[in-house]
């Protein structure tokens, strides 16, 4: 009787391990499984974008917009962030002039900064600008205020020149000359329409 229970003692343990092993078989191929299936998770996932400039900022954003667009961005997703950016390069521009405009009224020559916050209906973005242009927007504007009239001409003509260099730059159209919205012509020298004359 005393071999038979032991017998099926054994036979119990015998079970019970194999059973075991097969769990610790099991637990180690699920794991398995799902580590593959979270690094092809994380393989195939998009980058995540960040912002309504899908996280560029400063002179990346101006990079991005002039053609070196950083590697692996979505073309669709940069077509979203270049239809945002004609805006805030707008603002930027007008910020420069207009900082230049106050310094030139109090005989101030300051030295104007390539990056600037531009604040966007999104949300407030850093953006930059080459220092060629900046510098020349902002003389412009000194200049607006501490020359005569009949020397703002040429002003007029290095407003539009940079607005089309960096629009250009930009791959961006400027719909109309800088001057026509921050150097306006006075009213008496615009020309008047002729009406045809009666016949």
């Amino acid at each position: 009787m005393e071999p038979f229970v032991l017998a099926f003692i054994a036979i119990g343990l015998l079970v019970v391990l194999v059973f075991i092993i097969y769990l610790v078989d099991r637990v180690n191929a699920i794991e398995k499984e799902t580590r593959q299936f979270a690094q092809s998770l994380h393989d195939t996932k998009e980058p995540v974008s960040v912002g309504p400039f899908a996280g560029l900022s400063s002179k990346k954003l101006w990079d991005a917009m002039t053609g070196r667009v950083p590697e692996g961005m979505d073309p669709s997703l940069l077509m979203e962030v270049r239809e945002r950016y004609e805006m805030v390069l707008h603002k930027h521009i007008e910020s420069i002039f207009q900082e230049a405009v106050k310094d030139g009224q109090r005989g101030l020559n300051g030295e104007p900064k390539n990056t600037k916050l531009i604040t966007t209906l999104r949300g407030p973005v850093e953006s930059w600008l080459p220092s060629a242009q900046v510098n020349t927007l902002y003389k412009c504007g000194v200049d607006s205020t501490q020359l005569p009239a009949d020397q703002l001409d040429a002003v007029r003509a290095a407003l539009d020149e940079v607005g089309q260099t960096l629009y250009s730059k930009a791959l961006l159209t400027l719909a109309q000359p800088l001057s026509v919205n921050l150097l306006p012509r006075p009213v008496a020298d615009v020309p008047a329409l002729v009406p045809p004359s009666a016949t």
